[in-house]
């Protein structure tokens, strides 16, 4: 067995199918397939059903699996290690946050105290980053949402409130305020699902029994952003993330007190890593 064809099976039963493995790998497709395809021949089983549009683990793919998570693991104990020897003097901390503007100050702060270390941003929503952090694929996850599982280590980072925020000659643009039933009676633009900003929303309709008479679901803060600004509908931000904008306006929302809180989450095995433990030591400090 080699490594490659090891990481390649790995990477696959992670994100669920050849083409998103190769991607995230920085390989072809093709190749990506054929080292799964030479693992399998050369123990003569099979890992994975493969269908036409998805590919599921076998029993037996499904024991792989969690013998693979643990040399993932190890293999980011071993970085470690080796990054501790050089005290920090070199290496790499992947963070994957949904809006950067809730980390830079502390990552700033860590460049200052590590200057030799290299710091790498990713976005996605939460679901995606908790997802990513379990497969060993960024060391931080920062989400807009407290994770109860045992296998997290959170921090708080900021709470902020939340508002509507609509592009100029909206019909609610000239309103200071307004209530969920006028917000909902325009048409809305919303992040995808796994969003927490949009979780907080819709629990907040759902306690009130409303329901949008018409929303555009749009994939990412900064293309949200400038769905509103195209007018195709009001969204929803924190007050802490909204940037000053001649062509947008924030608007309270009455009677709605949530906040919405930015967490940085590690997995808790990994908390006494070196280049895990600085950063959390940093958030303690503040």
């Amino acid at each position: 067995m080699r490594p490659a064809q090891l990481k390649a099976f790995h990477a696959v039963a992670t994100w669920g199918g050849f083409s998103r493995a190769a991607k995230k790998l920085g390989l072809s497709q093709p190749a990506v397939s054929d080292h799964v395809r030479k693992l399998e021949e050369t123990y003569g089983v099979q890992l994975f059903i493969r269908a036409q549009k998805s590919v599921s683990l076998t029993a037996l793919g499904r024991q792989l699996f969690v013998l693979s998570e643990k040399i993932a693991g190890a293999e980011a104990e071993a970085r470690d290690l080796l990054s501790r020897a050089r005290g920090l003097k070199e290496g790499q901390l992947t963070i994957g946050a949904d809006a950067a503007v809730h980390v830079l100050p502390l990552l700033s702060r860590f460049q200052d105290k590590y200057p030799g270390m290299n710091l790498k941003v990713v976005s996605g929503n939460s679901d995606t980053l908790l997802s990513r952090l379990e497969a060993f694929d960024i060391d931080f996850a920062v989400i807009g949402r407290k994770v109860s599982s045992a296998i997290f280590e959170t921090r708080l980072l900021s709470s902020s409130g939340l508002a509507a925020f609509v592009s100029e000659g909206h019909p609610l643009s000239g309103k200071a305020r307004v209530t969920f039933s006028q917000l909902v009676a325009t048409p809305l633009v919303l992040r995808e699902k796994g969003s927490a900003t949009r979780q907080l929303f819709e629990d907040a309709l759902a306690a009130r029994n409303l329901a949008p008479v018409r929303a555009v679901e749009v994939e990412g803060r900064e293309a949200a952003r400038e769905a509103v600004v195209q007018g195709l509908g009001a969204g929803i931000v924190s007050r802490s993330e909204f940037q000053a904008d001649e062509r947008l306006t924030m608007i309270e929302i009455d009677g709605w007190q949530a906040e919405m809180s930015e967490w940085l989450v590690c997995l808790k095995s990994r908390a006494g890593l070196h280049m895990t433990a600085a950063l959390l030591e940093l958030v303690d400090e503040s």
